[in-house]
């Protein structure tokens, strides 16, 4: 009898898997491309969702959202718009502080595995800058109904060359952008959010990277801080890459033993004719 008893209870967790086996684990890891000196970026901003989330356009005024994370790398005010408007999109934030040059963060999200969570955005702050970003305009850029459906894995570079924008919203100034504590020979980054000179423009493609910045110290080299060179960033400020996370060998046993009920059942019954 017990041994029924413990079959049963494996049985049934099994086919509990059984039935939940469109939701899905995945690790999302980003990793600064940079070489050593070379730019950073806050941490990065990740939603999943239904392909009805479109962080920004090129061309439009930034939203107070966008604005918040563009000039500060504080995500918050775009994570609650999220919440607000995808109702069972998953979203997270990967890094606890600055990712700098050659660095990697992860972290783990657990999906419905369907159509809720088949779209992947990000968001982040490129530092030193006043309000430079990298974000994807087009929600429906990376997909991951391949990843769903056969457990592959997905990467892609962000921040490439042309592909960095400024959200139009503050003055480029060193005297007052975000990061500079992270390079040597920077005047003192702002000490406080949106301290900068409101500039009023439009999100743009950045095809000038630093050039249009003012009080740059004198002698200072921004070489490394380049992102429109292809030989400095070739694969683009970073890398993400999401992979499914394969099933516990434990799972594949509480699957399993649904069979070995049937099996042992059978076998029962057929001691006892």
């Amino acid at each position: 009898m017990n041994r029924i008893k413990l079959f049963s209870a494996i049985g049934f967790l099994g086919l509990f898997a059984m039935t939940n086996a469109e939701a899905i684990q995945v690790k999302v890891t980003i990793k600064n491309n940079a070489a050593p000196g070379g730019l950073a970026i806050t941490p990065v901003w990740v939603g999943f969702h239904n392909g009805s989330f479109d962080s920004y356009n090129s061309g439009v005024a930034a939203s107070s959202q966008l604005q918040s994370l563009a000039e500060d790398g504080n995500s918050s005010a775009l994570s609650a718009d999220f919440s607000a408007n995808i109702g069972n999109g998953v979203q997270g934030s990967i890094g606890s502080a600055p990712i700098t040059a050659g660095t990697s963060v992860s972290a783990m999200f657990n999906l419905s595995g369907n159509l809720d969570n088949q779209y992947f955005s990000y968001a982040s702050m490129v530092l030193p800058s006043s309000d430079y970003f990298i974000a994807n305009d087009n929600p429906f850029a990376h997909n991951l109904g391949d990843l769903f459906n056969n457990g592959n894995s997905l990467s892609f570079n962000i921040g490439t060359n042309g592909n960095i924008n400024d959200a139009g919203t503050e003055i480029n100034d060193f005297t007052s952008s975000a990061g500079n504590g992270l390079f040597t020979g920077l005047p003192p980054m702002q000490g406080a959010p949106n301290t900068g000179a409101d500039e009023n423009g439009v999100v743009n493609k950045v095809t000038a990277s630093y050039a249009n910045f003012v009080n740059t110290p004198s002698g200072f080299d921004l070489t490394s801080f380049d992102f429109n060179s292809a030989s400095l960033y070739p694969n683009g400020i970073a890398t993400v890459t999401i992979s499914a996370v394969p099933v516990p060998a434990a799972a594949w046993f509480m699957a399993s033993g649904l069979i070995g009920l049937v099996s042992y059942t059978r076998k029962n019954k057929t001691s006892q004719v």
